[in-house]
């Protein structure tokens, strides 16, 4: 695989997320992002939730808490540890499965599989990996359900990427070194934390590998998994076609 950075560890997933994550800046606006979810999806008060890659489970939980049945799929033991006990600590009744997503086995179980986040899609070591997480994606829901993907634009990052920058967040002050590889259609980079308040002597930068995926072709993948492409929403969870101006965007998959 052609790669900008060439270091990065294939499975490199299996590192990057530990229960720390949870102090960068992306994962505090939880309240809201479940907000944009419900908003975009209107789900009712009786379908099954499916959270995939739900690390510690903030999602999960949060979802739990507004009254809805909800299990989280995580690959870290650590994250999966953290989401039951603020589950039993808060008495919601959140079930957390410790597995990784390709090798689940959910037959027509739930009315909605949410992958927020990247929720793990196009990680994997190969294309064929990564076209399997959407085998499981179909084999998980019910007949009509939905799967909401959260991806980063791909028009965005052929567009704006190299990137080098920060986030701020009131945990910690992320470091961002971006760049887009189009021979493998690759998100790849590195990132740091710089925890608020927390004395450190190094930062410990991560490398992450993403494939992203246009909304031509995730609605070909669906296609091959049995489903359909319905809305695609921008960033701020209105309709819309994409932009190259945004920086993510929100794309539901429909089972037949």
């Amino acid at each position: 695989m052609s790669s900008t950075y060439p270091d990065i560890p294939t499975d490199w997933y299996r590192f990057a997320y530990p229960p720390e994550m949870d102090k960068l800046p992306w994962a505090q606006k939880t309240a809201s992002e479940v907000d944009r979810v419900i908003a975009m999806l209107e789900p009712s008060a009786d379908e099954r939730i499916l959270d995939l890659a739900c690390g510690t489970g903030r999602h999960s939980l949060e979802l739990a808490r507004r009254g809805f049945s909800v299990v989280g799929a995580e690959l870290l033991a650590d994250n999966v540890a953290v989401g039951r006990e603020r589950a039993a600590a808060e008495g919601l009744d959140t079930e957390f499965i410790q597995a990784d997503l390709r090798e689940l086995a959910l037959d027509g179980e739930f009315d909605i599989v949410l992958s927020l986040n990247d929720g793990a899609i196009g990680y994997f070591e190969s294309e064929q990996e990564n076209l399997r997480t959407f085998e499981v994606i179909a084999a998980a829901l019910k007949d009509s359900g939905r799967h909401l993907l959260q991806i980063a634009n791909v028009l965005h990052a052929e567009k704006f990427m190299p990137m080098k920058g920060w986030i701020e967040g009131d945990g910690a002050l992320e470091l961002v070194d971006h760049h887009w590889n189009a021979d493998t259609r690759c998100w790849e980079g590195n990132t740091a934390a710089i925890p608020v308040g927390e004395v450190f002597e190094e930062l410990e930068f991560i490398p992450f590998r993403k494939r992203l995926y246009s909304v031509e072709e995730l609605s070909n993948i669906y296609a091959s998994v049995g489903m359909t492409l319905g809305t695609v929403f921008r960033g701020n969870g209105r309709p819309g076609k994409p932009r190259n101006s945004q920086y993510e965007i929100f794309v539901e998959g429909r089972k037949a």
